[in-house]
């Protein structure tokens, strides 16, 4: 269940996101600097400690450079497969801070972990492809309903303009009533 309201919330996430507008080359540019400098600073903080910490650190740092990348990547360009790539790139960052979190461990609860680390990552790479069906489907909606809604615009917008033509056809003192009535009939246009 608690999946199934993972993948809804993303779901509209997602439409959220397709609704935004893309980033320009420098702005995308912009964002990836800002990244690269957040994961050196990470890794500045992460020399601060020793062992296994400091690894453990590193992979932090390095799990959320790729997700913000992947998520950048899916805002500027939102299709199902740059959806799946942020998907992946969150169960990527998981599994591999699980792994070293195994490695602490010894004998059978360090293979337990690991067994468990695996079938986790294996879930969620099964959860970001039935995802990535979801919105396609979601994206190819979303984009339907555009197109019907600007199309209707278009349409309110003619008639519109014809009502007005035909009131500025009348005798001034007629005018004004016709005119109120076409503003009352399309209240959206202008």
């Amino acid at each position: 269940m608690n999946i199934r309201l993972t993948l809804l919330a993303a779901t509209l996430a997602c439409g959220a996101l397709q609704a935004a507008p893309l980033m320009s080359k420098d702005e995308m540019k912009a964002q990836l600097v800002r990244i690269e400098e957040q994961y050196d600073h990470a890794q500045m903080r992460c020399k601060r400690v020793q062992g296994h910490a400091r690894e453990l650190c590193n992979e932090q740092a390095r799990g959320e450079r790729d997700i913000e990348v992947a998520q950048i990547q899916f805002q500027n360009e939102p299709t199902a497969d740059n959806d799946q790539k942020v998907r992946l790139a969150k169960a990527d960052a998981a599994y591999s801070r699980a792994l070293i979190q195994c490695k602490e461990m010894d004998g059978q609860a360090r293979d337990i972990c690991r067994k468990d680390a695996k079938s986790s990552y294996e879930e969620a790479k099964e959860d970001a492809k039935l995802q990535r069906q979801v919105t396609e489907v979601t994206l190819r909606s979303e984009n339907a309903v555009r197109e019907r809604t600007a199309e209707a615009d278009r349409v309110a917008q003619a008639q519109f303009n014809a009502a007005r033509q035909r009131c500025e056809a009348l005798p001034p003192e007629g005018r004004l009533n016709c005119m109120q009535d076409v503003r009352t009939r399309f209240p959206d246009q202008r």
